[in-house]
């Protein structure tokens, strides 16, 4: 389906605008059709979520929903590669779906949740743990979209957390690929803003990674067009850079993505400097591709 005719049909009129981080869409090209299995299914009770256990036991009375935001987030911001760093960020998504089972709770609680699984689903080593994360993650993101029908964080998440289980489970992938792209132009149009300009930058390289029409929505000119918004939106956010040098380089334009990649791989290093945690993976990501270029 030529990409012009695609946005008319989709994108609400003079909709205009630029997750995301590094893990937000890793589908890999030309996914071969092994199998349907339905990526989406009915989740599991929220206590049962991301392997069923019980609450970490921290010595704390039963908290309020407001503290246990801020306890699982403080756990979150001390995300990093090593062991002691990754037990954090388990701690903190069963800290936000203990948060999501409080009477009153808001759908902060299941955002959380479903990025702190998006994140383990890219640094857990082991294949079992990381399929695990990332069902915890959907099913986050579909409590989160039942509580707040519409909302676009839930959209966003949702299809952040699909396409990290359609890697992890290829047999998923088919069946997800068009509601990823379905629940990625919902946030878009809704709140373009997100995440750093996340549901463009989503969007770019969904069309980029997936395989062409007729077996999915890849396409590279609609990848350029929204890697193009997102970095208007958010000019000086490394993912917005990396984004629009794939989509440059998928064009064949080698200098213009050459100069894309340096000037994230130097607001990287900047942000790495100032202690930002996602930063040096940003890093590694431009290094690499300018030595391969």
């Amino acid at each position: 389906m030529p990409g012009d005719a695609r946005e008319s049909a989709t994108m609400k009129p003079g909709s205009s605008g630029a997750p995301a981080l590094a893990w937000m869409i890793v589908l890999a090209c030309g996914l071969a059709p092994i199998g349907c299995v339905s990526a989406l299914k009915e989740p599991r009770p929220i206590p049962e979520i991301g392997g069923g256990g019980a609450p970490p036991d921290d010595g704390s009375s039963p908290a309020g929903i407001d503290a246990l935001l801020a306890q699982a987030g403080a756990l979150f911001a001390e995300r990093g590669p090593d062991a002691a760093a990754i037990e954090k960020v388990r701690l903190a998504a069963r800290t936000y779906l203990r948060a999501a089972v409080v009477d009153g709770a808001r759908i902060e609680s299941l955002l959380g949740a479903a990025r702190a699984e998006i994140w383990l689903t890219d640094h857990e080593t082991d294949p079992a743990a990381r399929e695990e994360a990332a069902r915890a993650a959907v099913e986050a993101a579909q409590w989160c979209g039942r509580r707040a029908p519409g909302d676009p964080a839930c959209d966003y998440w949702l299809g952040a957390a699909l396409g990290v289980q359609a890697r992890e489970r290829p047999a998923t992938a088919m069946s997800a690929l068009p509601r990823i792209e379905e629940v990625f132009r919902r946030a878009r149009d809704a709140r373009p803003e997100l995440d750093e300009a996340g549901p463009d930058r989503a969007l770019a390289l969904l069309y980029l990674r997936a395989p062409s029409w007729p077996t999915g929505p890849g396409d590279p000119d609609l990848g350029l067009r929204h890697a193009r918004l997102a970095l208007a939106l958010r000019p000086d956010y490394p993912p917005n850079l990396l984004a629009i040098a794939e989509a440059l380089a998928a064009h064949g334009d080698v200098a213009g993505s050459r100069d894309a990649y340096r000037r994230a791989l130097a607001l990287s290093r900047d942000r790495a400097s100032s202690g930002d945690r996602d930063a040096p993976e940003w890093v590694e990501e431009s290094e690499k591709a300018l030595l391969a270029k």
